[in-house]
């Protein structure tokens, strides 16, 4: 692991994709409460019982596909730690409370994957990508997702290639259009071999940089490689790949769509704007 939980001084909030073991850990999420005792969870539909039952954690909004909240968060003091306290309020209605450090607002958003804990619940709760808004910037995170579905090929054939014509999920485009554009999208590029297998759940590089057009992000940091070891390719080949497939689709090989080593950090700075992402 880059770090450690204890590592992370701040967590104001915290943004669940889906119940997967590798994006919802038990442990990791008592630890974050215990740590961060005012910290709030924001969840797909279905998934607020289990912070309940399991974690005994109530501090959770769950939302549909297209919904968001609005979170204000103001500074207290924790157990020697400067935390915060978030407020969730509704958006439909269009009251906001007036901001006193952070106004944020959070959207549940579509991607195409699954879910499950075990073997019989799969399905049973949502997954999702989600954005983020606050301070004139916007996030896009994909979470886990496939583009599109794709069968098994004969060994060496590539299924972008223009004979084949596999229908992609919409949702992107979708995305793009009613709540892009995005400053950043954090995108996955990895765990996608075998293709005919993983291509429903998980995006390889060519499908990433599609996403990436389609959800109209100005830039990009790729994401889902090389922390597990979960498929068949090789666990440094995702960013290899990613600069044949923007090569592919006309874009820079660098400075727009990104990778940062395994616990390296980055800051993406405005032109002639001192704000961060």
């Amino acid at each position: 692991m880059p770090c450690q939980i204890d590592d992370i001084h701040l967590v104001d909030a915290v943004i669940i994709s889906h119940n997967h073991y590798d994006h919802l850990s038990h442990p990791t999420v008592l630890k974050i409460k215990e740590l961060h005792p005012n910290v709030h969870f924001f969840v797909p539909l279905g998934n607020k019982k289990w912070f309940v039952d399991k974690c005994g954690i109530h501090n959770v909004t769950e939302l549909d596909w297209w919904e968001s909240r609005d979170i204000q968060l103001t500074a207290t003091s924790t157990k020697g730690r400067t935390d915060s306290t978030p407020s969730v309020t509704e958006t439909s209605d269009g009251k906001k409370a007036a901001p006193k450090e952070i106004l944020a607002s959070i959207g549940c958003l579509p991607c195409q994957h699954t879910s499950a804990r075990t073997p019989f619940d799969k399905s049973h709760t949502l997954w999702a990508s989600w954005s983020v808004e606050s301070g004139g910037k916007k996030v896009w995170f994909g979470g886990d997702t496939g583009y599109r579905a794709v069968p098994k090929l004969p060994k060496g054939e590539n299924d972008y290639d223009p004979k084949f014509n596999f229908p992609h999920c919409p949702a992107f485009k979708q995305i793009g259009s009613l709540r892009g554009p995005f400053d950043l999208g954090l995108i996955p590029i990895g765990a996608y071999d075998p293709r005919f297998i993983m291509s429903p759940m998980h995006a390889n590089p060519y499908d990433s940089v599609n996403i990436f057009t389609d959800t109209k992000c100005r830039r990009a940091m790729g994401i889902h490689w090389g922390a597990w070891v979960l498929t068949e390719e090789n666990v440094l080949e995702p960013p290899q790949l990613l600069k044949k497939a923007l090569k592919w689709k006309d874009l820079p090989e660098e400075g727009v769509f990104d990778v940062c080593d395994i616990g390296e950090s980055r800051e993406f700075p405005e032109a002639g704007d001192r704000s961060r992402l």
